[in-house]
């Protein structure tokens, strides 16, 4: 492009004038696409690269300083390559889990270990519902200290400091209402 009709074109652009935008884009198309080619291992998402390299020339158009006396092409070679270069580094390392493993035929997502466990959480809503059944059976201050450890999710002895009174009293109510538990849900005591 010749450089007085790009600098007229660059400030109409940044005026907004669609004529300017168009004569700009078609002119530097080879340029993103060259980047493109470059930088960008997914050939699949070629048209959607070239529009996000359309909208990185718009986005230059608009930050560009004709003031600083750099060219406009070589201005907008270095936020192409930027942009680029972060979009090949964000894709690298990603693989579908449709996709088979090496010379495996097995999908990625067929290989990965299954962690559920539908028994021990069907049990542990059973456990759990027992509990909620028999909690409210213990006295009030074992009720208390049941909440304030587990619900609340705080030390014995940030509760005893915070009522006044010494850990060593609050370990002992803890263990009697734990007691009181598993005799109610029928739990033979270990200790």
């Amino acid at each position: 492009m010749e450089n007085n009709k790009m600098i007229l074109w660059i400030r109409g652009a940044k005026q907004k004038d669609p004529h300017c935008q168009l004569a700009l884009i078609n002119g530097f198309k080879p340029l993103i696409k060259a980047m493109i080619r470059r930088y960008v291992y997914d050939s699949h998402a070629f048209e959607d690269y070239l529009s996000e390299g359309t909208i990185v020339l718009l986005n230059a158009i608009d930050t560009f300083d004709e003031k600083l006396g750099v060219p406009f092409s070589g201005y907008l070679k270095k936020e192409l390559f930027y942009y680029f270069v972060n979009v090949a580094k964000n894709h690298q390392n990603l693989y579908s889990l449709d996709a088979t493993a090496d010379e495996d035929t097995t999908a990625l997502q067929n290989s990965l270990p299954d962690t559920t466990d539908i028994e021990g959480d069907f049990l542990h809503g059973a456990d759990l519902q027992a509990l909620f059944v028999y909690l409210p059976k213990l006295r009030e201050r074992q009720r208390w200290i049941i909440d304030e450890h587990y619900f609340k999710n705080r030390s014995f002895r940030e509760i005893a400091n915070s009522i006044g009174v010494s850990s060593n009293s609050l370990v002992k109510l803890h263990r009697r209402a734990i007691s009181d538990l598993r005799t109610y849900l029928g739990i033979e005591l270990v200790n």
